[in-house]
């Protein structure tokens, strides 16, 4: 995900930290990236450098799904997936057109002014005509820091376009290991965006503290 090069400012030239950032100090979900890491140590990885494998046939789909909401031409397929990475693309292409799914822009970047934060949306997008909040994640499933962080995007939107307010929350999930490829929606994440603005509130006390 892009930001900024010199990172995310307010209109006063005040540095904010991006979603992302303010999230990751939750650590909820650091059990099974910790587990992770330790697998790849077993088997011989560096700290930091995982181990170098074939792409799953998930990572594959995720560049396809990402290439064509960006306009970009086509990754590169391996001879040997591409067969199954067309076959699990064609969920993909059924929900894009029964979707009615009109890309705006790319790589966005934004900043809220009356919260201190910032953030770059991936794909401004319009739903049957209607503007939303879209994000594509490659995971084995919905984990509660993905909903976080739509709601979070939803609401650097709606401030920075008070004419244009986003309808609903869509994420698209992509297997990692079978590219299988699922569609799912939230009309509003209120109780997600309380417990970002407690995170921001947590951010900025530690701020104060070191």
């Amino acid at each position: 995900m892009a930001r900024p090069a010199g990172g995310y400012k307010t209109k006063d030239g005040v540095k904010v930290p991006g979603v992302t950032t303010v999230i990751e100090q939750w650590g909820i979900n650091k059990r099974a990236l910790n587990w992770y890491w330790w697998d790849q140590g077993r088997q011989g990885a560096e700290w930091n450098k995982p181990l170098e494998k074939e792409a799953a046939l998930g990572t594959l789909i995720h560049s396809w799904i990402e290439s064509e909401l960006r306009g970009l031409p086509m990754p590169i397929i391996p001879p040997e997936q591409k067969e199954r990475a067309e076959n699990a693309m064609l969920g993909f292409y059924e929900w894009k057109d029964a979707m009615q799914l009109e890309v705006t822009g790319s790589e966005l970047p934004l900043v809220s002014d009356k919260y201190g934060f910032g953030g770059t949306i991936d794909y401004p997008v319009k739903i049957k005509g209607r503007r939303a909040i879209l994000d594509l994640k490659s995971s084995r499933e919905i984990y509660i820091d993905h909903r976080v962080q739509l709601a979070a995007y939803g609401q650097l939107w709606n401030e920075c376009f008070p004419n244009d307010i986003a309808m609903g929350h869509h994420l698209l999930r992509v297997g990692k290991e079978d590219g299988g490829f699922a569609h799912h929606f939230w009309p509003s994440l209120n109780d997600e965006w309380e417990v970002f603005g407690h995170l921001l509130g947590l951010y900025e006390l530690h701020r104060r503290l070191t």
